[in-house]
């Protein structure tokens, strides 16, 4: 089930008018490109978060903003400029940089997407084994407990795995 962000919404809504009354407006600027780049780098990303997947089709997702965001808005909005604005040229440079911004931006945003989605699987991962870790069966106690877990096969990172029935022996030893 796809989900929209509101307010990541709202943000993408607001930065399209920015963007739309600069590539419209009769203005001349002197980084034109950079403002190409960043302007379609954010907007990619924004377009990119507004979905939210569950991490169940992310490979849709990025399809369907490469579409909307790098191939359609990226040369529709130069096609689409210089039917609004006569005033305005058509410039293939900036068709290359609006596509350049949203190809770092789509990039950025995935890559983002699956840290983040390695880090949940790793952090449940940790989770379930910290809580097998406390689990025992009936009659069992934790220094009654027979595993492997202090055995030297599995201190292959170089940790030491101490049991309390280790330190209860070592201490009874010393003591007597």
């Amino acid at each position: 089930m796809v989900s929209i962000r509101i307010p990541v919404l709202i943000i993408f809504v607001l930065s399209f008018i920015g963007a739309a009354y600069l590539g419209f407006a009769s203005l001349e600027l002197q980084h034109d490109k950079l403002l190409h780049f960043v302007a379609f780098l954010v907007l990619t990303a924004e377009f990119y978060f507004i979905f939210d997947t569950k991490h169940k089709s992310l490979k849709t997702l990025r399809t369907i903003t490469l579409v909307v965001c790098t191939f359609g808005a990226s040369i529709g909005s130069e096609v689409v400029q210089s039917i609004v604005n006569t005033e305005r040229t058509f410039d293939p440079n900036d068709i290359a940089f609006n596509i350049a911004g949203s190809l770092v931006g789509l990039a950025a945003s995935s890559g983002y997407e699956h840290w983040k989605v390695k880090r949940s699987k790793a952090q449940r991962l940790h989770y379930r084994q910290l809580q097998n870790d406390d689990t025992y069966q009936v009659g069992e106690s934790p220094s009654t407990r027979s595993d492997s877990r202090s055995t030297p096969e599995n201190e292959e990172d170089g940790y030491v795995s101490i049991q309390m029935n280790d330190v209860d022996s070592t201490h009874k030893s010393s003591s007597v």
